[in-house]
């Protein structure tokens, strides 16, 4: 019988357990009680680890489907088109540019704590993050668009969120949360494959490079790196200051599927683009 090591409470409803094989959900419903109390090991285990972070990303998206009740094919599966990549490209900015300066202030905060080593960690994400945002901005250049006025004008809701999640996470009590809000982003990143950015690629006019921001927060980039690299960082920590990550990946993983439904539509985006003269039309052949 596997024996599960960790076990954390995700929400009033949703308790998570893991072993260095596998994690368990538990959606308890009103009348029904917790089924463990909660406990984590006081020396971290990475495999452990990994399975608290992966479930608690489950946990999120699943709670946010259940919410929210996306079932129809037209939402779960929508077609990419290029105008539905600008909005993409206008949110990864939002996330990007806040990355790096938010990760410093955290550092700070870790060090005046005494939590040298985590300051150090965040010091280095920053430094991983910095100038992602440029290549959003370099993505859109290369679309025939004006970079700076766009993602001035065009700021999707969803990002926004995401970056008041990660500040919120960053004043909190528990700063080191960021890092459960990072490992979501990086985490999800990862559905983008090789064959979904080809995909993206056949909808830009040949000759253009313009998935730069795009190939780099993939599975094809550097966060799957990052991924492991910050489970294994994790493991090291604090029973508590694991809690407060696992907690927050759970949040953040929520928040991502608004994204979902955070389109304003091909109607809206031209009228958008008609501001700024956009007049790049996109491919009339499919994705097949």
């Amino acid at each position: 019988m596997e024996t599960f090591t960790d076990s954390i409470r995700l929400a009033p409803s949703v308790y998570l357990q893991a072993s260095p094989q596998k994690f368990r959900l538990h959606h308890l419903l009103p009348w029904e009680t917790a089924p463990c109390i909660e406990t984590l090991q006081e020396t971290g285990d990475t495999n452990v680890t990994r399975q608290m972070m992966a479930g608690a990303f489950y946990a999120g998206l699943r709670q946010r489907a259940c919410e929210e009740k996306i079932a129809d094919e037209h939402v779960t599966a929508t077609a990419p088109s290029l105008l539905r990549y600008i909005h993409f490209l206008a949110g990864a900015y939002q996330t990007t540019h806040a990355a790096p300066p938010t990760m410093r202030r955290v550092a700070q905060r870790l060090a005046e704590r005494g939590q040298h080593t985590s300051a150090r960690y965040c010091l280095h994400v920053a430094e991983e993050e910095a100038g992602h945002d440029t290549l959003a901005l370099m993505d859109l250049a290369a679309l025939g668009l004006p970079p700076q006025g766009l993602v001035a004008r065009l700021q999707p809701t969803s990002s926004l969120a995401l970056v008041e999640l990660f500040i919120r996470f960053a004043d909190s009590g528990a700063p080191i949360a960021v890092l459960g809000y990072a490992y979501a982003l990086e985490r999800m990143s990862l559905f983008s494959t090789a064959e979904s950015i080809a995909a993206i690629e056949r909808l830009i006019p040949a000759g253009i490079k313009a998935t730069r921001c795009l190939r780099v927060h993939s599975a094809i980039g550097s966060d799957a790196g990052h991924v492991a690299e910050s489970i294994a960082f994790m493991a090291t920590l604090a029973p508590e200051d694991r809690a407060a990550i696992v907690r927050a990946a759970y949040e953040t993983a929520s928040l991502l599927c608004a994204a979902r439904r955070d389109y304003p539509g091909d109607a809206a985006m031209r009228g958008l683009l008609d501001e700024f003269g956009w007049a790049m039309a996109e491919p009339d052949f499919g994705l097949n």
